[in-house]
């Protein structure tokens, strides 16, 4: 089963002590079921990078058992994040180079509509490079179905 949907995405974000920095994307994308109970959520964002406006295909793949979230993003950023109850090594490849980052999952939540489908995700977690924190951050999905 696919539906069109509305996604907001909320990325909350506190780097070096500085005060927290939020960055909210909005576009349309796609909800998908699986055979397997799984969700896919498929959609493309838009951000400003250096003075540029690049475009950010993200797939957020959610099992059935709602232990984890996998997200894949592709484009002049490419990185691929799992969150979930282990720490989650991932390469983070920009223009300007790659490095490798450690994810450290804090919390992770959904919240279902009505209809049973999901409507939110939300994740708090930890970014490191090696022994130094880069952020303490927290990404809202909001999945908003017509």
């Amino acid at each position: 089963m696919k539906k069109k949907v509305d996604i907001n995405v909320a990325g909350i974000h506190i780097r070096d002590g500085n005060e927290e920095e939020r960055i909210d994307t909005s576009s349309g994308g796609i909800y998908e079921v699986m055979t397997d109970g799984s969700v896919c959520v498929e959609y493309e964002e838009v951000q400003d990078m250096g003075g540029q406006r690049i475009k950010i295909s993200n797939k957020v793949t959610v099992p059935s058992d709602l232990k984890s979230v996998e997200i894949v993003r592709m484009g002049a950023m490419n990185s691929k994040m799992v969150f979930g109850s282990e720490e989650y090594t991932m390469d983070y490849n920009t223009p300007y180079g790659s490095m490798q980052m450690e994810v450290i999952t804090k919390s992770l939540d959904f919240k279902n509509e009505e209809n049973g489908l999901i409507g939110e995700i939300s994740a708090e977690y930890i970014i490191k490079a090696g022994d130094e924190i880069l952020s303490d951050s927290k990404m809202i999905i909001e999945i908003k179905h017509r």
